[in-house]
């Protein structure tokens, strides 16, 4: 059986995903020490609904569809699935780190949701700081750029903005670069708002001229939902 299927019990609505660990032994500590036991999850699975009616459930997008970081136990993970007539979502879940995964049927499609772009105003004030010197830019001018980067990036269209790479171990969130127009837009606030030789050492962070070329990226956080 194809890890990437699923099995549908049609009588239990039960879903099960076949896996190559599936005959994965199981270690276990007893008072005589720790003990192999062998298993067979996909033979218990149609063991137990022999007599039941089966279906196989097959990926209709190979995207898998997260909706958290990795390492978050109980962040749902989606996949859309069809039996050649219907199409369903799957949903993966876990009580708890450690717990086996939990499937089950949905109806309706994956979703994605508008971007989110996510600017922590203390990032943003870290980077004006090693651009001049820390400590050096006054507060309010601090306070002054930060609310103009951020307005200039809401009101950005976050497709314009160019992904550099995805956060590690959160597939929802990526790092990106502004567009042009914004970075345009920021450059002319900051010369605005700084004196000429600290707006051009600020520019310099802002276009990575400085050999940083991270300089002023933002967080962009792709969500989906089940929608139907």
């Amino acid at each position: 059986m194809n890890a990437g299927h699923f099995l549908h019990c049609c009588d239990c609505e039960t879903v099960f995903r076949p896996s190559p660990y599936d005959r994965a032994p199981e270690y276990r500590m007893t008072p005589d020490g720790v003990t192999e036991v062998m298993r067979d999850d996909c033979m218990e699975f149609l063991t137990r609904h022999a007599r039941h009616r089966l279906e196989t459930l097959r990926l209709t997008n190979a995207q898998t569809f997260h909706t958290g970081a990795l390492w978050d136990a109980k962040a749902p993970t989606y996949w859309e699935v069809s039996n050649g007539e219907r199409t369903w979502v799957v949903e993966a879940t876990r009580a708890h780190l450690g717990s086996p995964l939990q499937y089950r049927l949905r109806a309706g499609r994956v979703t994605a949701e508008p971007v989110a772009i996510e600017i922590p105003d203390a990032e943003i004030r870290r980077q004006i700081d090693r651009a001049l010197y820390p400590g050096v830019a006054p507060d309010r001018k601090l306070a002054a750029f930060s609310e103009a980067f951020k307005r200039i990036v809401w009101d950005a269209d976050p497709a314009s903005f160019e992904i550099l790479y995805d956060v590690p171990g959160d597939p929802t969130m990526s790092f990106a670069r502004l567009s042009t127009a914004a970075a345009v837009a920021v450059n002319n606030a900051a010369r605005r708002i700084f004196d000429r030789d600290d707006s051009e050492k600020v520019v310099a962070c802002l276009t990575g001229n400085d050999e940083d070329p991270d300089g002023f990226t933002v967080l962009v956080h792709q969500r989906v939902r089940v929608e139907g």
